[in-house]
C-alpha cells in the first residue's frame, strides 16, 4: 500500500512538473532585466528554444548577424551567452527564416572563449553588404548550463519504478512486426507496453489525450525490442543511446514527437557518417532525415556530403542521389571540389546515370546551380565541345557561358551596374576549390627530403651492347618536420587578374617552440597561420579573402573546416571536431578563397 501511494505521489509530482507552473526553472541568477540592453542576443525563427536565427539588440532595435565567416566558435559564444552547455553547429544561409531590421554584425570572428558575441571581432556595428537571406543561426545543446537548477532527475527513479510495475497503467502501445516478406504470408509478432495516459499525454504523438486507450505501430524487427526502453524514457528522461541503436531510437522518437531525443540520436548519426566509403549510408540518412523532419541530422548529412563531394560523385551511391539532394548540395558554397569544372562534369555524369528518371526541367534547374563565372576562361571555351548536355540545353548553356566570359573580361564594378545583375547571385561566389593553385597540402606535418650525401660508388650498366661504369651519387631520404611554406596565387579567379599575384606565408604549429621560433603567440595547439606577405596590396577595397583550413583524416575524408581569423586557425582535437577521426592523423589543406566585395 505504501509503495502504491508513493508511486501515485510521484505521478502527481510529474503533473506539477509538466504544468505551466511546474515547467518554470529555478535559476541561481537574479530576475531577468525588464528590457534588453545593447549587446543582448536572442534566438528566433525556430520551434525549440535551443536553436534559431541569431538576433542582436542595439539602439532599441533587434537586428541579425550575416553568415559570412560564421562557424562553430561563433556559435559556441552565442550558446554560452544564452546559458546553454554548448553548440551543436553554426547554421548559415537563412535556415531559420529571414529576419528584419538592421544586419548589425558581419564577418564575425570569435575565438570561442569570449563572454558575449559583442566581444568578438567584426566589421563594425551595422557595416555589412549582406541581405536577410544570409542571416546566421545556431543549434545549441538543448540542456542548460550548470548555473540552472533542474529537479527532474529527482523524479526519474520513482517514475521508472512506476513504469516497471505497470501499476495503474491505462494505455497500451502495441509494436507490431511481420516476420514474412508480406503480411498475408508472414506471422505478426507483437510487443505490448502498458503505460499511463497521464504521462504519455506530454507527447501528442501517442494520441493519449483522446478517448483511445491503445495504439498500434508497425516496427521493423530490429527496432521492436527498443520500444519498452523508449516508453520508459518518457517517465525517467534516461536512456542509453549507442551507435547501434541510434537509428531505431531516432525513428521511435520521431514517431512520437520527442524532438530532444531525436537531437541526441541525430548527433550519434554524425559519428556513423565517415564509416561508409560507399556513401550509401549518408544518402540513406539524408532521405530519412527529410522524412523525419530532423533539420539537425539533415544539415549534418548535407555538410558531410558537401565537404566530401569529390568522393561522393565517384561512389556507388552517386546514381542513387535524388535530384532534390543534388540541388541542395549544388546550392552550397562549402562544396569542396578541385574546381567548378569538376562540378559541371559530376552533374553531367549524374544525369547520364539517371537519365530515365530525371526530366529536362530538373536537369535545367540543376545546371542553373553551376557557377559558370568560377570556371576558368579556357575551360569555359571548351564546354560547348565537351559537354554531353549542351545540345539538349543549348539556350541555358549559352546564357551561362556568356555570364562566365563577362566575369572574366569585365570589372566587377561594371557587372554590378548591369540591369541584369542580382545582388544575391551566388554565381560570383567561390566554393572551396582544392585544385591548383588555390590549395596547398601539409601531409601530416612531415615531408620526405632527398639529401645528397658524400658517398660515391661505381655503378655498372649495359647500354647498346657495351658496359658503362660511372660514379653514381647516393641520396639519403629523410623525414623532417614541415612547418612553413610560401605560396603564390592570382589575386582572383577572373582572367583579369591572371598576371597579378599575391604571396602567402603558410605555417603549421604543432609545438609551442614552433610558435616561438616564428615570433608569434599561439593561443592553442595545433594551430595554422595563413598570412598575406605581399606588400602594398592594391585591391583591399574590392577583393577580400575568406580562406579555409581543411582537415582530412588520413586523406580518406574531410572531417572539419575552419576559417582563418586574424590569419590564425586553431585546430580542435578529440570530440570538438565535426566528424570523428579516430586515429587523429590529420592532413592539413590551406585553401585561398578570393571574393568580390
Amino acid at each position: 500500500m505504501q509503495k502504491h501511494g508513493a508511486m501515485l505521489s510521484a505521478l502527481w509530482i510529474l503533473l506539477l512538473h509538466l504544468s505551466p507552473l511546474g515547467s518554470m526553472k529555478l535559476t541561481l541568477f537574479k530576475s531577468p532585466r525588464g528590457s534588453p540592453e545593447d549587446g543582448d542576443i536572442r534566438l528566433a525563427g525556430a520551434k525549440t528554444h535551443s536553436e534559431g536565427r541569431v538576433e542582436v539588440y542595439l539602439h532599441g532595435e533587434w537586428g541579425t548577424v550575416c553568415h559570412n565567416g560564421w562557424d562553430l566558435p561563433d556559435a559556441q559564444v552565442v550558446c554560452r551567452q544564452l546559458h546553454f552547455k554548448g553548440a551543436v553547429s553554426a547554421v548559415a544561409g537563412g535556415s531559420f527564416g529571414e529576419g528584419s531590421g538592421e544586419i548589425w554584425l558581419d564577418q564575425t570572428k570569435c575565438v570561442g572563449t569570449e563572454n558575449s558575441l559583442s566581444n568578438c571581432s567584426y566589421n563594425g556595428w551595422g557595416i555589412s553588404d549582406c541581405t536577410h537571406k544570409q542571416d546566421a543561426g545556431v543549434i545549441c545543446v538543448a540542456g542548460t548550463s550548470e548555473n540552472y537548477v533542474d529537479h527532474s532527475l529527482e523524479l526519474s527513479e520513482d517514475l521508472g519504478q512506476l513504469f516497471d510495475s505497470e501499476e495503474g497503467c491505462d494505455f497500451l502501445i502495441h509494436g507490431q512486426t511481420y516476420t514474412g516478406l508480406k503480411r498475408y504470408n508472414g506471422e505478426m509478432v507483437n510487443t505490448t507496453v502498458c503505460a499511463h495516459r497521464m504521462i504519455l499525454s506530454r507527447f501528442p504523438g501517442f494520441n493519449a489525450s483522446t478517448d483511445v486507450d491503445e495504439i498500434s505501430i508497425n516496427l521493423t524487427q530490429t527496432c521492436r525490442p527498443h520500444l519498452p526502453s523508449l516508453i520508459r524514457y518518457v517517465y525517467t528522461r534516461r536512456l542509453e543511446v549507442t551507435t547501434t541503436t541510434a537509428e531505431c531510437i531516432h525513428q521511435l522518437a520521431s514517431r512520437f514527437g520527442m524532438r530532444r531525443l531525436m537531437e541526441v540520436a541525430g548527433r550519434l548519426f554524425t559519428k556513423l557518417l565517415p564509416e561508409d566509403p560507399s556513401f550509401l549510408t549518408q544518402v540513406s540518412f539524408y532521405e530519412y532525415s527529410v522524412g523525419a523532419g530532423d533539420r539537425v541530422l539533415q544539415e549534418n548529412c548535407l555538410q558531410y556530403m558537401a565537404w566530401n563531394f569529390q568522393k561522393l560523385s565517384t561512389s556507388k551511391a552517386w546514381s542513387s542521389v535524388s535530384a532534390e539532394l543534388l540541388q541542395a548540395l549544388l546550392s552550397r558554397s562549402d562544396l569542396v571540389v578541385p574546381g567548378e569544372t569538376f562540378v559541371l562534369a559530376a552533374l553531367e555524369d549524374w544525369v547520364s546515370q539517371v537519365n530515365r528518371t530525371t526530366s529536362e526541367e530538373q536537369q535545367a534547374a540543376l545546371l542553373a546551380r553551376v557557377r559558370f563565372p568560377m570556371i576558368p576562361a579556357k575551360e569555359l571555351f571548351e564546354v560547348r565541345f565537351t559537354s554531353a548536355l549542351y545540345s539538349t540545353h543549348q539556350t541555358l548553356y549559352q546564357e551561362k557561358l556568356i555570364k562566365g566570359f563577362e566575369a572574366h573580361s569585365l570589372p566587377f564594378g561594371t557587372l554590378k551596374n548591369s540591369s541584369t545583375f542580382q545582388r544575391n547571385d551566388q554565381d560570383y561566389h567561390p566554393r572551396i576549390y582544392t585544385g591548383p593553385p588555390w590549395s596547398v597540402t601539409f601531409n601530416q606535418s612531415v615531408e620526405t627530403v632527398r639529401r645528397l650525401i658524400n658517398i660515391q660508388y661505381n655503378h655498372r650498366v649495359r647500354h647498346r651492347g657495351r658496359h658503362w661504369r660511372y660514379n653514381h651519387p647516393q641520396y639519403d631520404y629523410t623525414q623532417v618536420p614541415r612547418t612553413s611554406q610560401t605560396h603564390s596565387t592570382p589575386v582572383h579567379i577572373s582572367t583579369l587578374f591572371a598576371d597579378k599575384m599575391v604571396d602567402w606565408q603558410l605555417n603549421l604549429f604543432k609545438k609551442q617552440s614552433d610558435c616561438s621560433n616564428s615570433g608569434v603567440q599561439c593561443d592553442s595547439l595545433p594551430a595554422a597561420r595563413m598570412s598575406m606577405s605581399t606588400s602594398n596590396f592594391q585591391y583591399q577595397g574590392s577583393i577580400r579573402y575568406s580562406n579555409r583550413l581543411l582537415l582530412s583524416c588520413q586523406g580518406r575524408f574531410i572531417f572539419h573546416i575552419m576559417d582563418f581569423k586574424d590569419t590564425f586557425a586553431y585546430v580542435p582535437t578529440g570530440e570538438n571536431v565535426t566528424y570523428p577521426c579516430a586515429d587523429e592523423e590529420y592532413i592539413y589543406h590551406f585553401v585561398v578563397r578570393p571574393e568580390y566585395i
